[in-house]
């Protein structure tokens, strides 16, 4: 009976929350804060409704954490601090949730002990929780690399090996550099290709065996590997055994080319962590065991670590088994490793640290732990993998894959093939990769030109510095360059919210590479769209200002679009055209008074000269946009009337086409209504004649044909109603207005061939 009434009340809690996200998704979609500026109620409604949730979520907080600080009520208090902690506090009380759930219901068990689901969290300890909080910047560890780091591209990549362990192929050979054909540059090649193709597995892999179950979690520890003299030992361990596990954390940001960080390497008894920023140059000697074809190493998602090997360590790896491809094989419905953990060794891990600056010393227990976790399980993995492949017969199509994903080659992007190659990676895989940016922001193609040379100053200032191109200058800041244009430093360092330190430091740089371009394009006569900033008329304050860079980017844009219409006004009676001097908009902005001289000695430009020169600028903007211009038609020939040639009437010729001045209005003028007399009695045969007005001086006049109304088609007949409409209630959606894409832009109604268009800009 209880179960019963747990059923009822979950189904009654179930059918709340799920109200109480309908109507508060209905609710997002609408605006509130103008509903609520016409109706002070509803404003007061809301404001009382939001006081009593921040209350409801300050206690939620602090029933987790009674030392945490509340969250204040505010504007902008969405996007204050107290918001990201409560996201982490709800996402660990969910996860405790879950883990609580499973644990009272104990759904999830080993199927081979009976031992419960076991997660990364439970043990990690106390220290778990804090994570890895630590924001203070890390001293680049390629600085003390033995090897200076080179991003020149000066020749082919090389291998970094200075032996062959378990050659087929002797090593002089392998080491000769390849000739450049029609589709391929010069390289050298991959070493151990042969070997890969060649060599066979160690026979154990084609036989079902018993899954060997992996050490208990809270038994083992990872033994640190960061000195050259541990690594002969490591290597002497490792041969031991016929399978390994293996994996990487690499880091990218804050180098160019990447840096692996870490190596994981998992045994039947023992787990090691391996640090390949201090043994960078000495892990070599693990060839002996890598290269071994009668050892199988095991990978999961081996793609890109087959390439952060060979470029920064010299590993290759000869008898790979990915359980990558072998979860696809057996069409696993997902194909992470946290999937394969969760579902063949009853382990969860978690996804918090997964994009944490592995470059950091000492590494956190969390951090550790999360490590050690990505190989600890594999083996056993592998086990119950194989068995699968074997009964449903495709281990061999997961062996072929996997040797391909071991034969693939690190190449330089100045050497890549003509025809990408799925066996060779290099970073810009692309002829013109500055396009692939220009397609995914709508950039013009007029400015293809510039978003070139930008994205070719990023790269060679990320070579330079050994930093990543989008921490030199992200995507979104190189597109808001090329979209504002500016000329000057101010300009550059004012285009995006967010300026990066480079940029910032070669702000002056950046700016004379656009000048550049714009003297350029004004050269061969081309025009660049260019997005202005919106200029708010009649306010006052910092939204009505806008910055010296802003007003002398319009100003050469309206010199340029003077010469422009002055050029097409030669030889023709224009004089809107030619009034418009220069000196009347552009005289008190950059005349010699209003200049500023920059000299040795600093200047500060008080806030309210800041002011006094916009509100000028907006001022003269508005009488810029007041004036009228005319812009002739299409050239054709229209032949005039002789009746109104032989007037009295003046006619103006603008082009080749005539145009008949207005009249002038007599206000003196007396105006006679007369009076009309119509007939609507006679018949629809006599039509012609209704159509005959009497008035007093006794002239016909044609009028249009009369319209009966009481014979015509009524506009809101029922019948017709029903039949355009289907009668079914249209459903509310809450979500119609964020699906809904944007809407293109109207056409352009076109003008009449023969008639001038006026019109105010």
């Amino acid at each position: 009976m209880s179960g019963d009434q747990d059923n009822n009340d979950f189904k009654e809690l179930l059918t709340k929350v799920v109200g109480t996200v309908r109507a508060s998704s209905a609710l997002a979609a609408q605006d509130v804060e103008f509903y609520g500026s016409l109706d002070k109620d509803i404003a007061r409604s809301v404001e009382g409704l939001s006081d009593e949730l921040l209350d409801m979520i300050n206690s939620i907080i602090l029933s987790i954490d009674e030392h945490a600080s509340p969250i204040e009520p505010g504007k902008d208090q969405l996007e204050g601090p107290g918001w990201k902690d409560y996201t982490n506090f709800i996402d660990n009380l969910f996860e405790k949730s879950d883990r609580s759930i499973d644990i009272l219901n104990n759904v999830r068990t080993n199927q081979q002990s009976g031992s419960q689901f076991q997660y990364l969290d439970d043990m990690t300890g106390a220290e778990n929780a804090g994570g890895d909080r630590s924001d203070k910047r890390i001293l680049k560890p390629q600085l003390n690399f033995k090897t200076p780091v080179d991003n020149s591209e000066s020749h082919p990549f090389k291998p970094l090996l200075t032996s062959k362990p378990h050659a087929l192929k002797p090593f002089e050979e392998v080491m000769k550099v390849i000739d450049e054909t029609d589709d391929v540059p010069m390289h050298y090649p991959q070493p151990y290709e042969y070997e890969i193709d060649h060599q066979d597995y160690n026979d154990d892999i084609l036989l079902v065996k018993e899954p060997i179950q992996t050490k208990p979690w809270n038994d083992t520890e990872a033994i640190w590997i960061d000195k050259p003299e541990q690594v002969p030992d490591l290597v002497k361990d490792l041969a031991k055994y016929k399978e390994l596990a293996i994996d990487l954390e690499h880091h990218d940001f804050r180098t160019y080319y990447g840096i692996v960080c870490l190596m994981q390497i998992s045994t039947r008894d023992q787990d090691y962590i391996v640090d390949t920023i201090a043994l960078r140059e000495d892990l070599q000697p693990l060839n002996e065991v890598f290269t071994d074809p009668m050892v199988t190493k095991v990978f999961h998602g081996a793609f890109m670590d087959i390439i952060w090997l060979q470029r920064d360590l010299g590993l290759y790896m000869v008898s790979l088994f990915d359980t990558f491809h072998a979860s696809k094989a057996l069409g696993f419905p997902k194909h992470s490793l946290a999937y394969l953990l969760q579902t063949l060794a009853n382990f969860k891990t978690s996804k918090k640290y997964q994009l944490s600056d592995w470059r950091r010393r000492p590494l956190s227990k969390p951090l550790l732990a999360y490590a050690r976790a990505d190989t600890h399980f594999l083996l056993n993995i592998f086990d119950q993998l194989r068995n699968k492949l074997i009964k449903d017969n495709k281990l061999a199509t997961v062996l072929k894959d996997s040797r391909e994903v071991a034969k693939r080659r690190f190449e330089y992007s100045k050497y890549r093939p003509k025809i990408n190659s799925p066996n060779v990676y290099n970073p810009i895989d692309k002829e013109n990769p500055w396009r692939t940016l220009m397609y995914q922001y709508n950039v013009p193609l007029e400015k293809e030109e510039l978003v070139e040379e930008l994205y070719n100053w990023r790269d060679t200032m990320a070579r330079k510095d050994d930093e990543s191109p989008r921490y030199i200058m992200p995507n979104q800041l190189l597109i808001s360059l090329v979209a504002y244009t500016p000329i000057d430093a101010n300009g550059v360092v004012s285009v995006n919210s967010f300026i990066t330190d480079t940029v910032r430091s070669n702000s002056k740089q950046i700016a004379n590479l656009i000048k550049s371009y714009l003297d350029r394009m004004k050269q061969n006569g081309k025009s660049i769209s260019v997005v202005v900033p919106p200029v708010t008329n009649g306010q006052s304050g910092e939204s009505a200002i806008i910055t010296l860079s802003q007003i002398k980017n319009m100003a050469v844009r309206y010199n340029d679009l003077i010469d422009k219409f002055a050029s097409q006004s030669k030889g023709k009676d224009n004089s809107t055209i030619t009034s418009m001097e220069k000196s009347k908009f552009l005289g008190p902005l950059l005349g010699n008074d209003h200049i500023l001289h920059y000299d040795d000695k600093p200047r500060i430009i008080s806030k309210k000269e800041i002011e006094t020169r916009s509100e000028t600028f907006i001022k003269r903007m508005d009488e810029f946009n007041n004036i009228e211009y005319t812009i002739p038609a299409p050239k054709e020939e229209i032949p005039v009337v002789s009746s109104v040639l032989e007037s009295n009437i003046e006619v103006h010729q603008v082009g080749n086409v005539h145009v008949q001045p207005e009249e002038k209005e007599d206000m003196s003028e007396v105006v006679v209504l007369k009076k009309v007399k119509r007939d609507f009695t006679k018949t629809n045969k006599n039509k012609s004649k209704s159509n005959q007005v009497d008035n007093s001086d006794g002239d016909e006049e044609d009028l249009p044909q009369i319209i009966d109304y009481s014979k015509e088609d009524k506009v809101l007949d029922s019948k017709k109603a029903t039949n355009q409409s289907t009668g079914r209630k249209r459903k509310f959606d809450p979500f119609s207005q964020i699906q809904e894409g944007v809407r293109g832009a109207k056409k352009r109604r076109g003008g009449t061939k023969g008639k001038n268009v006026s019109f105010k800009r």
